[in-house]
């Protein structure tokens, strides 16, 4: 699985890595040389004047893979010095072309060349970097964080949550929320990023599975068998069911944080 992004943070592909990194709480880095514009807020190592190594080649000897995405199969000198730098240093290379394969299909290709190749530190770079070309930058992105999650999904997801039930030491709540907003706002912050992917891109058919993991935290953290009639009364009311019992209470919160997730953590298909 993906643990780290390196890109030289130019317009197109390369910048449009970061901005993944960023978004997905990744660790990222990269070089360019003075003179060059690169977003200060990627604060990325500029390579000294001694260090007669190109980007490329920093970049390539860092990472265990390099993903280099075209816009059709034209080759260029900036893809040739890839391709020998990849095969000098004995290190993968992909070449994606963006015009010759849908987004989702992409990042299908994409992930299974990162789990067959144990890729962990990702370089990315691109055709095009040196004009501002925001659709290779959206398609670029896109399929990126496709690529992520699927990337997740591959590794085995095969008991949902478990970790939460395993982990006592996740923090508790002094006060256990009142409501289904705080208390799908707690589980956001609690759970890690690879649950929040396997909760949003299950169905509602499967969000049964948590009911005994996610369920249990639940029960246990938000006092709900105690005093805390709040949480239960808003459950009732935003869910219109005013004879829901409190054992019940913990479906209509995972439902809810499903409908959330579904919107920030879910595999976007993309064409």
């Amino acid at each position: 699985m993906i643990e780290k992004i390196i890109s030289g943070g130019k317009p197109g592909a390369a910048v449009a890595a970061l901005e993944v990194a960023v978004k997905l709480g990744l660790a990222y880095g990269g070089w360019f040389r003075e003179g060059e514009l690169i977003p200060n807020k990627f604060s990325l190592d500029r390579l000294s004047v001694a260090d007669k190594r190109s980007i490329t080649e920093k970049s390539v000897e860092a990472s265990h893979g390099t993903v280099y995405f075209t816009t059709g199969e034209t080759a260029s000198i900036r893809l040739e010095t890839t391709r020998k730098t990849a095969l000098r240093q004995n290190k993968a290379l992909l070449i994606q072309d963006l015009e010759g394969e849908n987004g989702f299909s992409a990042s299908r290709r994409i992930a299974r060349w990162i789990a067959e190749n144990r890729i962990k530190v990702l370089h990315v770079d691109g055709e095009g970097e040196n004009r501002v070309d925001y659709s290779v930058a959206d398609k670029v992105s896109k399929i990126l964080e496709s690529t992520f999650f699927l990337s997740m999904i591959e590794t085995g997801i095969t008991t949902p949550l478990m970790s939460v039930v395993e982990q006592e030491r996740l923090p508790q709540r002094e006060d256990p929320p009142r409501s289904i907003k705080a208390a799908v706002d707690h589980l956001e912050r609690t759970l890690s990023l690879k649950d929040r992917a396997a909760i949003a891109n299950m169905t509602a058919d499967e969000l049964v599975s948590l009911h005994f993991t996610l369920g249990s935290y639940i029960n246990n953290h938000f006092d709900l068998f105690t005093a805390n009639t709040g949480l239960l009364t808003d459950c009732q009311r935003q869910s219109g069911q005013w004879n829901l019992e409190t054992k019940d209470v913990a479906a209509v919160i995972i439902r809810a944080l499903w409908k959330r997730l579904r919107a920030t953590c879910r595999i976007r298909i993309v064409k």
